[in-house]
């Protein structure tokens, strides 16, 4: 995942657009947006203190958001785990000519629904982020489509019919992945312990850390103070 996440988070400086531009500003449309409901995998805020499941529970820090622009946080392990994929699938729903949420953060063999509720006929356009289309359908007031993304990239959605209409699909391939709130606080929980190569996103900056995670709680400061 991390040679991946190289190549497509890598920036010099230009002006980000397209898919860089809604993992980088706060999941947001492109270059200079406004802010965007998101949704993730794991939840970002505080959730259960760990039991004694043998797992572990990650609370953490990162830099927090600077306008739209927030944190994305990634916990890449070193040896091979088994973690099922979420039983819910994902939803990115067409309504008041905009997609909602403008960001979804998902896993790679996830399953995302596709719906349209408003009677108002759209098209769910997705392109890689090499600007190849990977489908293009018509959306009817109350359908839905569902489509598995079996490769991990950053994904372009739009609708043809209306232009101002955008989201993007930022997938992953690891089972733990978190956007961090506005104050840079983010919990994954439910960790199997192990060591991780924990990847913080926030803007042009970019942070890789090798971290040991053990039972119980743990915490983290991604914030580089």
């Amino acid at each position: 995942m991390l040679a991946w996440l190289r190549r497509i988070f890598a920036v010099d400086g230009r002006c980000l657009t397209g898919a860089l531009a809604a993992a980088f500003s706060l999941l947001v449309t492109a270059a200079c947006g406004t802010e965007a409901p998101v949704e993730s995998m794991p939840a970002s805020s505080a959730a259960a203190e760990p039991t004694d499941s043998g797992l572990a529970h990650l609370v953490g820090t990162a830099p927090p958001a600077n306008g739209v622009v927030v944190s994305i946080v990634l916990l890449d392990p070193h040896a091979e785990i088994d973690v099922p994929l979420p039983d819910e699938l994902p939803v990115l729903d067409q309504y008041g000519r905009a997609f909602n949420p403008e960001f979804l953060l998902v896993r790679r063999g996830q399953t995302v629904r596709f719906t349209n509720s408003e009677d108002d006929l759209h098209t769910v356009h997705v392109k890689d982020s090499a600007g190849e289309s990977v489908f293009n359908i018509a959306t009817l007031f109350g359908s839905s489509y569902e489509f598995t993304f079996d490769q991990e990239d950053s994904y372009d959605v739009i609708c043809n019919t209306h232009t101002e209409m955008f989201a993007n699909i930022l997938v992953v391939d690891t089972p733990y992945a978190v956007v961090a709130d506005r104050d840079g606080a983010f919990t994954l929980p439910d960790v199997i312990p192990g060591t991780y190569t924990v990847t913080m996103l926030n803007g042009k900056n970019r942070r890789d850390r090798e971290v040991e995670i053990v039972a119980g709680r743990n915490e983290l400061d991604l914030t580089g103070q």
